[in-house]
């Protein structure tokens, strides 16, 4: 199910270190690799530019249109290098490592966005802290299973994750582990006997016992 994404032993064995005691991850991927349509293509179109360019600037060829002004020829080449060089590593080199280095990461207590590949950014969100979370998926991202993730916090900000892989399976995930990490909280919410053991140790009272002002407060008779 997940394709491009890792939950594997190693990976939780890596992540470790920052995770808290009982924490445990869920999912870790990247975004979907549709994104990398268009820089693939602009890529393979600039390259097939620049051979076509540069099989004019051969000798012969270079002779046939451009006999007059020989000496233009190596720069020429040298532009022509450099300005492909510029547009590869500006928009498909650039985007593919964009992709590479965010990470998707779910665990049993957060929602983790990381990204850069040598200086690292993180944002979390603690999932007790969500409001709720909502699934969205465009027409064009429905054939290969992406979509938008928007989780709202409870302080009212919305966050959207995006090109999610296998956003429906992804989205409901996040829900069950949601849910989770909510049952828990109430979980080690304090008992109903834990503030009445406490009430009545003043001065007068060392042995524990409720006074009867203190009965009453509590709904109770002497």
């Amino acid at each position: 199910m997940w394709s491009i994404c890792d939950a594997s032993a190693v990976a939780a064995l890596i992540m470790r270190s920052w995770l808290a005691e009982g924490e445990q991850v869920l999912i870790r991927c990247r975004p979907h690799a549709r994104i990398l349509v268009w820089p693939v293509v602009v890529g393979l179109l600039v390259m097939m530019g620049a051979g076509a360019a540069l099989a004019r600037l051969q000798p012969v060829q270079y002779a046939s249109w451009a006999a007059d002004v020989p000496l233009l020829r190596e720069p020429a080449i040298v532009l022509l290098v450099t300005l492909v060089l510029f547009i590869e590593i500006l928009y498909p080199v650039r985007r593919t490592l964009q992709w590479a280095g965010t990470r998707y990461i779910l665990t049993s207590r957060r929602f983790v966005l990381r990204r850069g590949t040598l200086g690292r950014r993180s944002r979390e969100y603690l999932l007790t802290q969500v409001h709720s979370i909502e699934m969205r998926q465009k027409l064009r991202q429905r054939p290969v299973g992406s979509g938008e993730l928007d989780v709202h916090l409870q302080n009212g900000t919305l966050h959207t994750f995006h090109e999610v892989p296998c956003v429906a399976e992804f989205h409901a995930e996040v829900q069950t582990a949601w849910s989770h990490a909510l049952r828990a909280s109430f979980q080690q919410a304090p008992g109903p006997g834990y503030y009445a053991g406490q009430v009545g140790l003043g001065a007068n009272d060392d042995d524990g016992h409720l006074n009867g002002k203190e009965l009453r407060k509590l709904g109770r008779e002497q």
